[in-house]
């Protein structure tokens, strides 16, 4: 199971669950998470399907920033 983390914009559990649902339809993950009270919104995906370039693309599209964090 690969953890991808990501920094996003990400501001409200609404939003959340709208960009947990697009993902979810796209490819199966185990767990997707947000920090909303950390700085950086973290986002964190356990899956071993998704990539980096499928949940930073999607995000985007869907208008928020997201970029891939160093673990």
């Amino acid at each position: 199971m690969n953890t991808l983390i990501f920094k996003t914009n990400i501001e409200s559990k609404e939003d959340f669950d709208k960009i947990k649902n697009a993902l979810s339809n796209k490819k199966q993950f185990a767990e997707c998470t947000i920090d909303l009270d950390d700085v950086d919104k973290v986002l964190r995906i356990l899956s071993d399907k998704l990539t980096v370039p499928d949940v930073e693309e999607e995000v985007v599209e869907m208008g928020f920033y997201c970029k891939e964090m160093e673990e």
